[in-house]
């Protein structure tokens, strides 16, 4: 294969990496100088641990990492690496919810819908079939509440949540009588499917307890709902948390970091019992704003992984010290780092990728990140560059100076500090 179609290939920035790409994975959160913890280990323990079910919350900015690290404390826990071996299912929310409008009997209804087909599949057959009978047997009630808008719904269960995703006109109607059969249906998977899913598994020597990951809910854009400024991420993990703890197993959701790291994050503390863990960004500088040599190392090591996955060399691939520039620019976010390399790549006929084709290619990307850029959120994103705190003095700016890649979290031994998007740095005319 080219060497330039390999390389492209191999910083696709939207694909996260599976368990057994041993090769390509740096755990750069070991390294105690660039993370406290390591959290997908915080996430594994925590749950193995405990006797009861527990409801973590898991939070970073979209391309981090924590699709990746999801992956591992899924192998942790079903190997017993952590502690005990659990039966895990992992939920993308994306490929069975519109994310543009999603609500709480939404997400349930899928939680369980994936743990019977998860539990299906590995031989308990009895939640599945309970499952697909209990929509059967409310099959005229939901076809004759929804055959006004000449909408037929069918009585599987797949079915029934590609409809609810994939018809926005029904869903008010679907909703209602989801929200109507809630107790029902916890009744059915609590009382009888993941009880007896815990027994034939225990009998049968394949885990001790069950975990269902809600991955991509960090996706969720903010929305205001009502008068009073209520937005759809609040209603949905404070206003329904009764609803997203009410499955008797364990759960780990993701959560909008806007969300996590706003004044909400005492009362999500309160309704689920536990911190809302932070993936943070590789920290390629430090507070006092020198250089981390650490964090560019640990950068770079992901880089010439996948270089090396190509059969070409660092020396082949860049000039001079142009990953370090990108690494730098970066501010430590690998997807961007890996936005950065493809977006040079396409503008190279050979390699190297030379200084001049990095510098085009970081000045290009700084003037898209600062198209957006109010002289409001440059005045704010300056406060937080010299103060490396977040920028109180407007919650709603400050929400979505996080949510759109502006404003980056990073901690060390001292906490979590901020500071802007290196990419501000390099607008031309300056910020």
């Amino acid at each position: 294969m080219d060497v330039l179609r390999a390389l492209y290939g191999q910083f696709d920035p939207a694909r996260p990496l599976e368990v057994e790409e041993t090769d390509l994975y740096v755990n750069w959160q070991e390294d105690k100088l660039l993370a406290p913890d390591d959290i997908k280990k915080l996430l594994a323990r925590g749950i193995a641990r405990s006797e009861i079910p527990v409801c973590r919350m898991f939070t970073g900015h979209r391309g981090v990492g924590k699709t990746t690290e999801l992956k591992r404390v899924k192998h942790m826990l079903e190997t017993g690496e952590a502690g005990r071996p659990m039966f895990v299912s992992l939920l993308e929310v994306e490929k069975w919810l519109d994310l543009q409008d999603v609500q709480a009997p939404d997400i349930i209804f899928h939680m369980v819908r994936q743990i019977v087909d998860d539990l299906n599949d590995a031989g308990f057959e009895l939640g599945r079939a309970k499952f697909e009978q209990f929509f059967g047997e409310i099959k005229d009630l939901l076809n004759s509440e929804v055959e006004f808008q000449s909408i037929k719904v069918p009585a599987g269960v797949a079915e029934f949540g590609l409809v609810l995703k994939d018809v926005p006109r029904a869903r008010p109607t679907l909703r209602k009588l989801i929200e109507g059969h809630l107790p029902t249906i916890f009744d059915l998977i609590n009382k009888v499917v993941l009880t007896k899913a815990r027994g034939w598994l225990r009998e049968s020597g394949l885990a001790e307890d069950i975990l269902v990951i809600v991955d991509q809910l960090d996706r969720i854009p903010q929305k205001v709902i009502n008068e009073q400024g209520l937005t759809n991420q609040r209603n949905i993990y404070l206003d329904r948390a009764a609803v997203l703890r009410s499955l008797d197993c364990h759960v780990l959701y993701t959560v909008p970091i806007e969300l996590a790291y706003s004044d909400a994050h005492l009362r999500l503390k309160a309704a689920y019992g536990g911190e809302t863990l932070l993936l943070p960004l590789i920290p390629v500088s430090q507070r006092n704003g020198e250089d981390c040599l650490e964090g560019l190392r640990a950068l770079c090591r992901i880089v010439h992984r996948r270089i090396a996955k190509t059969g070409a060399t660092q020396q082949q691939v860049f000039e001079g010290d142009v990953l370090e520039r990108f690494c730098r620019v970066s501010g430590g976010y690998i997807c961007n780092v890996f936005i950065l390399l493809r977006s040079a790549l396409e503008r190279c006929d050979k390699l190297p990728i030379t200084r001049e084709v990095a510098d085009r290619t970081i000045r290009r990307q700084a003037i898209d990140l600062s198209l957006s850029l109010q002289p409001r959120h440059r005045e704010a994103l300056r406060a937080v560059h010299h103060s490396k705190e977040a920028f109180n003095d407007d919650p709603q700016l400050w929400n979505l100076l996080l949510r759109n890649l502006t404003a980056l979290p990073y901690e060390d031994e001292a906490g979590v500090w901020y500071d802007w998007n290196p990419l501000i740095a390099a607008v031309p005319g300056g910020v």
